[in-house]
């Protein structure tokens, strides 16, 4: 079955980026002169995806409100004839279906993932988590979708991190199928350096079938009640199996001040009017 849905939670409140995340989303921090859910939104259309469901809360309208027209600012600007901005307003993503649903508690990922089981019904589905930005030359979910649809497995995407990170992951058990395709043969979140079975860690994107909503539906909650959406994965790779993609680009969570500052300067570095200047200010600077 052709994957055409997919699921982004952004019910998050943002609370390494406060206090500029008490009035805005955090998913709406620039990244120059685009907010960052407009690449999550950008690699799934790349993808395949056709619909969108947002679980989100009552702080995070102007979410929605990025991906819908404005038509008074579409007039103000078609009556003054600026051509250029409403240009940039075209840059956009419009060729998708938005739709949204709220989390009415922050109960974890698993959670968030079950309020979009109405939405998926029996399809398979992908999710995004926001806060990774993954610059690649091929969509990273396109690639994804693919080893899903050829070995009809759940996949996940893995990279390799340093040491000193493997205990903020999941880290998983891969067992080499090809060229950055693991069987995953287990898994463990967060586990000490020591303990850990690889340094592949699962990061931000998903491929899943419907039937991780019954997984996730019998997972209990952790120890501050959360469901976590790691915990349903290993029952779901005991029972039907679960592939890694070790995917090729940079991945930037822009839920960390630093890595956002180095999404920033990424995507200014592919800018042609911006290189050279960033170029040498960075020099001057440092």
């Amino acid at each position: 079955m052709r994957v055409r849905k997919a699921v982004i939670p952004v019910a998050g409140l943002g609370t390494r980026f406060l206090p500029y995340t008490k009035a805005v989303p955090k998913e709406m921090l620039p990244i120059i002169d685009i907010p960052a859910i407009h690449f999550i939104v950008k690699e799934a259309i790349d993808s395949g995806i056709e619909s969108i469901l947002f679980v989100t809360s009552k702080e995070k309208s102007s979410i929605e409100d990025y991906f819908d027209r404005n038509f008074y600012l579409e007039y103000f600007l078609n009556k003054n004839k600026n051509q250029d901005a409403l240009d940039q307003l075209k840059r956009i993503p419009e060729n998708v279906n938005i739709f949204s649903v709220r989390q009415k508690e922050a109960l974890g990922l698993g959670h968030a993932i079950l309020q979009a089981a109405d939405f998926v019904g029996d399809e398979s589905f992908a999710v995004f988590l926001p806060d990774d930005l993954i610059f690649s030359k091929v969509p990273v979910m396109k690639k994804m979708i693919e080893i899903f649809e050829a070995k009809g497995e759940a996949v996940v995407a893995v990279e390799a991190v340093p040491k000193e990170k493997i205990s903020s992951y999941g880290i998983i058990k891969p067992h080499k199928l090809e060229n950055r395709v693991f069987k995953v043969m287990d898994m463990a979140e967060k586990p000490p350096v020591k303990k850990a079975f690889s340094n592949l860690a699962i990061v931000g994107r998903y491929v899943l079938p419907s039937a991780v909503f019954d997984y996730i539906r019998k997972t209990k909650p952790g120890a501050k009640g959360e469901i976590q959406l790691t915990d349903s994965l290993k029952a779901l790779m005991t029972e039907r199996g679960l592939l890694a993609h070790e995917f090729e680009g940079v991945r930037c969570d822009t839920g960390d001040k630093f890595e956002y500052i180095l999404a920033t300067l990424k995507y200014a570095s592919m800018q042609k009017n911006l290189r050279a200047k960033l170029k040498k200010a960075i020099k001057d600077i440092f």
